[in-house]
């Protein structure tokens, strides 16, 4: 039986979904873009001259059916395409804008967003990639710098950003151009469009239009509510629930009218608490483990993915950052989240470690096994073998030679870990795993590249980003 960690009574997931329709028909989102508010009046949507939206709980429940029940995540290379459906649980890299370098931080580059995307694409636990910020490039090009860092880096989906109405209709042309025109992105669209409300209860202009322009692509949206508890939403869990999954069915509700059944998933996993000393909002805390657990259980309510993040508050790749990684990992793992972000992440969500990014692919490797639950079958019962073996025996036998195949299904292996003696460990030099991880990054970036892009496929991205310079040049005159 494979384990489903359930932190609600189906009472109790009603009792949230019914608080969410309350917050939405009587409190209202507030849509930032008057384009979007347009939209959702000619939906018949209620909404008022300050750009509020109040949604009736049919309209909301009726949009939601719209969605499709999995979701389909392309990658340039069709292998490497992630299914969301049956609880299916995947991982996803990390985000960040700095590398942290021992116990120093420096900006990440354009450089760094490539090499990180390589090491993603070699990484067998990293279903599919999330960019770093090429910080060294001009903040209002960063996205395109960043879909071309990644698409030319992984063949596997990523995630990207879309800091404009430009910018993302560039990424559009983009990803176009990669998959050999906009026909054929309609049917393999390999990137996906992400946005988050504004807690409490905002949509900014920025989401509505990012939302709007890829929605005739069919590029699946990733709908995010992401309040601080204590901060802007409620101090209780379950209030932060209600409202977080109230902003975002709300933006889920305006992707189905921008496109009937555009792929959705329902993100409640990015909600933090806030330490009420510092006012700092909290990655690695247990309680975001439990909220991402109960967003999944939520998601999985209305029949869609869900997402999480596993994540620490730690600066360096230490026993904190060990801990709190497997915490909110294992969690929403066991509640069958749907994505899991955050492998090589560290310091909040700001920076990324190279070896923390090869340490954590050994964390998934745990937490996979224990989310595989026990199989109980009378093969799996091994009962001849116990026979043959018989009081005072060992399983190491030939005697017991046809449980052997099961070994690799029911342990695992590590890859830079120890589990040698303490002479052994010395005799090897006594490194310790961040050393390991260290070579390991060394070797994985000598050796690693992904399959490349055609030569005109290149030219063609780079003239995208050459015309988005000349029109910022004109912007700037």
């Amino acid at each position: 039986m494979k384990p489903v960690l359930e932190f609600f009574s189906r009472d109790e997931v009603y009792q949230i979904h019914q608080a969410s329709l309350e917050i939405l028909e009587r409190v209202g989102v507030k849509f930032e873009s008057a384009e979007a508010q347009q939209i959702l009046r000619d939906a018949g949507v209620d909404v008022d001259s300050q750009g509020v939206a109040r949604f009736h709980a049919d309209t909301v429940e009726e949009y939601i059916k719209k969605c499709p029940r999995s979701v389909v995540l392309r990658g340039r290379d069709p292998k490497k395409d992630v299914y969301l459906r049956n609880d299916r649980v995947t991982f996803a890299s990390g985000t960040g804008m700095y590398i942290i370098e021992g116990v120093k931080a420096r900006k990440s580059t354009y450089k760094d967003c490539c090499d990180w995307a390589r090491l993603t694409d070699a990484i067998k636990n990293v279903d599919f990639s999330c960019e770093i910020h090429s910080t060294d490039m001009p903040s209002e090009l960063t996205d395109r710098y960043n879909f071309k860092a990644m698409v030319m880096n992984t063949t596997k989906p990523f995630v990207g950003s879309s800091l404009s109405r430009a910018g993302v209709l560039d990424e559009i042309e983009m990803a176009a151009a990669v998959v050999g025109g906009k026909e054929q992105l309609r049917k393999r669209p390999i990137w996906w469009a992400g946005y988050a409300a504004i807690s409490p209860l905002i949509w900014s202009e920025n989401a509505c239009t990012v939302f709007k322009e890829t929605a005739p692509y069919n590029i699946p949206a990733f709908v995010e509510g992401e309040s601080v508890v204590g901060g802007t939403s409620a101090v209780t869990v379950a209030s932060t629930l209600a409202q977080t999954n109230a902003e975002a069915i709300s933006g889920i509700v305006y992707n189905q009218i921008l496109k009937k059944g555009r792929p959705c998933i329902l993100n409640l996993g990015f909600t933090h608490p806030m330490d009420m000393k510092s006012c700092l909002a909290l990655h690695g805390n247990v309680v975001a483990g439990i909220i991402a657990a109960g967003g999944a259980q939520l998601a999985r309510f209305y029949g869609l993915p869900s997402a999480a993040w596993m994540a620490t508050d730690s600066k360096v790749s230490d026993a904190q950052c060990g801990y709190e990684k497997a915490l909110t990992g294992v969690i929403p793992a066991l509640a069958r989240s749907s994505l899991i972000f955050g492998m090589g992440q560290a310091e909040f969500t700001f920076a990324v470690d190279y070896e923390k990014l090869i340490i954590d692919d050994e964390i998934v490797t745990q937490i996979k096994r224990a989310i595989d639950g026990i199989e109980v079958t009378e093969e799996t019962l091994c009962l001849e073998a116990i026979e043959r073996v018989g009081i005072g025996g060992n399983f190491l036998s030939a005697k017991a030679r046809e449980t052997f195949k099961f070994i690799q299904k029911e342990t695992t292996e590590l890859t830079v870990g120890d589990r040698n003696t303490r002479e052994k460990w010395l005799e090897a030099g006594g490194r310790d795993i961040g050393e390991r991880a260290r070579e390991k990054v060394k070797e994985i970036l000598a050796a690693h590249e992904p399959e490349p892009l055609d030569k005109d496929i290149v030219e063609r991205l780079d003239e995208i980003i050459e015309d988005a310079k000349r029109d910022l040049t004109r912007k700037k005159t």
